[in-house]
């Protein structure tokens, strides 16, 4: 393993700041690369960290030192860009018994993505979601999407290593109309 990953219900302190900085250098390209916006602002991050209702896998390296942060919401209530009620309509078992989450963001800082790092954080959540039975929703940026094929590489490594259906549920497109 490349880096110790913890599973964390509040990050506080001086930690925060350290995520905060970590968070803008994996983020901070998409201010301009995509439509919807992707990079939370400093008192919603702090939030998020606060917030016991979202787990924070934490990646840290030898020293101790964060570089990478996975967000999962078990309450979807605490994401304010998704809507409960889609996902309780669509899976209503999971729904239920709690067991429909939300990835936030997985990210690692960008020295460390030719490491091990992002995949040991990846491999660490979808043990914690196989062993939770859960049906987990994320978004991936179209950006993201076409440049780094995150949903199609996360989807075959899902496929060779758990027994998954992984399916899109919704789409959204963001259109632009220039007047002359």
């Amino acid at each position: 393993m490349d880096a110790d990953i913890t599973f964390e219900t509040a990050v506080t302190g001086a930690v925060v700041d350290r995520m905060w900085e970590l968070y803008l250098d994996a983020f901070e390209p998409l201010r301009t690369r995509a439509a919807a916006r992707h990079v939370l602002r400093r008192e919603e991050f702090d939030q998020e960290m606060a917030d016991r209702r979202v787990t924070k896998l934490v990646a840290r390296d030898r020293d101790g030192e964060p570089v990478g942060l996975t967000t999962l919401a078990t309450d979807l209530t605490a994401v304010p860009w998704v809507s409960p009620e889609f996902f309780t309509a669509r899976y209503p078992e999971h729904a239920a018994r709690g067991a429909v989450w939300y990835i936030g963001f997985t990210l690692s800082h960008p020295s460390r993505r030719s490491t091990r790092t992002f995949m040991d954080m990846i491999d660490a959540l979808v043990a914690h979601l196989t062993e939770n039975q859960v049906v987990c929703a994320y978004d991936v940026s179209r950006f993201n999407d076409e440049s780094r094929h995150f949903a199609d590489n996360l989807r075959r490594h899902l496929e060779r290593t758990e027994d998954v259906t992984v399916e899109t549920v919704d789409q959204q497109t963001y259109y632009a109309t220039t007047f002359h």
